[in-house]
């Protein structure tokens, strides 16, 4: 194996552990929330969240091997809104969302705007939960609102770390695809977003 095949591999590999998801061992419910999280619907929302989350690091896996950063930039735009897509069904929607997004469409509503920077306080504080959970009134009913923490990891910095050490085919390949990225600037165990699952549980 030549030297820059195998970088590429080992850079792969640790996309697998570190541009996942993240936090302690336990599960909070959102600020505010008054009613009981249904057991089934929250085992549903963490199969979608894991389902998203193991589907795209395999297809990023993939790229950073064959192509590098450059080709995982690629993934992300062209295909991580499919993978999203195909795991929403049933009436759940699963995506992922970011307070500095790089895909303008992974922007939070207010729901996951206000939850969000909850949990950038309590990274900040060192008490970053590994999922949120809340029911909330919806138009037709209840819904669960459900958020998996992503934690940035030493791999995701390829393509979300400082912009002056990104090769500038990389550099020019996210400002072609995405003119308003925001998501730049971090480093290892900053919190980048969510997995966020919505599951209509009707009722009033």
């Amino acid at each position: 194996m030549t030297r820059k095949a195998g970088s590429a591999v080992a850079a792969a590999a640790l996309v697998a552990l570190a541009c996942g998801t993240g936090g302690a061992p336990n599960s909070v419910p959102a600020a505010g929330a008054a009613q009981a999280v249904p057991p089934e619907a929250l085992e549903t929302a963490r199969l979608a969240a894991q389902g998203l989350t193991t589907d795209l690091k395999a297809e990023l896996m993939a790229a950073m091997t064959s192509g590098g950063p450059t080709a995982a930039v690629r993934i992300c735009a062209d295909v991580a809104q499919d993978i999203a897509a195909r795991h929403s069904i049933g009436g759940i929607l699963v995506r992922r969302v970011s307070l500095r997004p790089r895909n303008p469409t992974d922007r939070p509503d207010a729901w996951e705007t206000e939850r969000l920077r909850d949990l950038e306080r309590r990274h900040d504080a060192g008490a970053l939960p590994a999922e949120v959970a809340e029911v909330v009134a919806a138009e037709g009913g209840r819904e669960l609102r459900y958020l998996k923490p992503i934690v940035v990891g030493s791999a995701c910095l390829a393509c979300h770390g400082d912009p002056a050490a990104m090769p500038p085919e990389l550099r020019t390949e996210i400002r072609e695809r995405y003119p308003d990225d925001e998501a730049t600037g971090y480093a290892a165990g900053d919190l980048r977003g969510a997995v966020s699952v919505t599951i209509p549980l009707g009722g009033a």
